[in-house]
């Protein structure tokens, strides 16, 4: 009978799972180890339980450090690749790990997955690798989607950083197209630049060049008659006349402005002081992609210095409660879409800081995942990666994943407004 009990704890040792994550034990920087630690915290405490849960298919981690660097990435997945006991490989986290390696996966037919890489077309065009955080392309389009589906929107102006926005606005602009609207204009800005105001003047001087405007602040009483009269989209007349704005006709009557604004014979306001309240309605709203919630003050404060007055679509780096409460007189309308946004029943590890706790649950709901997919009786490479590429509607702590040519293509749709941050919805590309 002892035989038999240390023969099958043997058995359940055979399912082995690589780990790998930028570590840094090369390092004595305590700041560049958290990240590693912290994901593997959350791993550690997903396998535990699946241990413990399943006795019968228990796994064993396989630890090495990518040091954040490519070629020591490219060795750890050959070695593990190299291992048959090895099923699946977690990690890396970072696309520039992960993308001079993406063959590698496919090479050594074993699934690996990343919990947070976000470089375009990875999975796409790889096999065996899966990522679990949407990518720029997945973001910059489903936010497209949902303004043009869900907000009847058809017509943006961009603002973006040149280079790490990019990625975003290229998806998001090209969505636009796709769904039968426009890109009025794009204007971008260097990320070392801290003062935004002469791209912000340029961004508002094309919006208001194609737009055109009622001046409630200098209109005739017969003018003002007719629009009163008419069924107008946006406030009430005596609202608009009495607090003096500016007003797009498109603002007032819809798309068919034009036409309207002929048919009741009314011609728009010749010109207007800029530095009024303006509210423009040929562009509809503006996508601004940032790199990193430490832009929303500088961002939102010098956009609403400009009087531009859109709704802002944005990405998930906006996702930060504490900074838009700080800056909430600056901010009219926005809406981002949201790759982490805790569900009511997750419990914070103590000790973590606010980053320290998402790097945990990108660590544990990604591994729970995989454990999952085991605990149904998927234990080699190939059974596994098909039972991966097959999710759909999975629930973590911090998200939900649908995996499309094995890219998560879910994310939600957060608006905050009037100083409050609600969640809109789950939205998929």
């Amino acid at each position: 009978m002892i035989f038999l009990l240390v023969f099958s704890d043997k058995v359940c040792a055979q399912i082995k799972i690589g780990v790998a994550l930028p570590f840094m034990n090369n390092t004595e920087n305590r700041e560049e180890k958290n990240l590693g630690a912290e994901m593997l915290q959350g791993i550690n405490d997903a396998v535990k339980e699946h241990n413990r849960n399943n006795p019968e298919s228990k796994v064993e981690l396989i630890t090495e450090d990518t040091q954040r660097d490519p070629a020591i990435t490219l060795e750890i997945i050959n070695k593990f690749g190299s291992d048959k006991k090895v099923i699946a490989v977690f990690g890396p986290v970072f696309s520039s790990e992960l993308a001079p390696n993406a063959g590698a996966p496919n090479f050594h037919k074993i699934p690996v997955i990343t919990p947070t890489s976000t470089q375009n077309f990875l999975a796409q065009n790889n096999p065996f690798l899966f990522q679990l955080n949407p990518t720029y392309e997945v973001r910059g389009r489903t936010m497209a989607k949902f303004a043009n589906d869900e907000l009847k929107m058809k017509r943006f102006a961009v603002f973006s950083e040149d280079s790490y926005g990019k990625n975003f606005a290229d998806s998001f602009s090209e969505e636009v197209l796709k769904n039968g609207g426009a890109i009025t204009t794009s204007v971008y800005y260097s990320k070392d630049d801290n003062d935004l105001t002469q791209e912000l003047e340029d961004l508002e001087d094309k919006i208001f060049s194609m737009d055109k405007f009622i001046d409630f602040g200098n209109i005739t009483r017969e003018q003002f008659d007719i629009i009163k009269n008419h069924d107008i989209k946006f406030s009430y007349a005596d609202s608009l006349k009495i607090e003096l704005l500016v007003v797009s006709i498109y603002k007032l009557f819809g798309r068919d402005a034009d036409w309207i604004m002929d048919s009741l014979k009314l011609k728009p306001s010749a010109s207007f002081d800029k530095s009024r309240t303006v509210i423009p309605g040929y562009t509809e709203a503006i996508y601004i992609p940032i790199s990193t919630y430490l832009e929303i003050p500088k961002m939102i404060s010098q956009y609403f210095s400009e009087h531009i007055n859109l709704p802002v679509l944005g990405t998930s780096d906006w996702n930060n409660k504490e900074i838009l409460e700080e800056n909430k007189i600056y901010i009219k309308n926005l809406y981002f879409d949201s790759d982490f946004n805790f569900r009511d029943n997750a419990v914070t590890p103590d000790k973590l800081s606010e980053s320290g706790v998402k790097n945990y649950y990108f660590g544990y709901d990604g591994m729970k995942l995989i454990l999952d997919k085991i605990s149904e009786g998927n234990k080699d490479r190939l059974s596994l990666k098909n039972a991966l590429e097959s999710t759909e509607n999975y629930s973590t702590f911090h998200n939900k994943i649908t995996l499309k040519e094995r890219t998560n293509i879910e994310l939600e749709i957060m608006r905050f407004n009037k100083g409050e941050l609600v969640r809109i919805g789950d939205f998929k590309y």
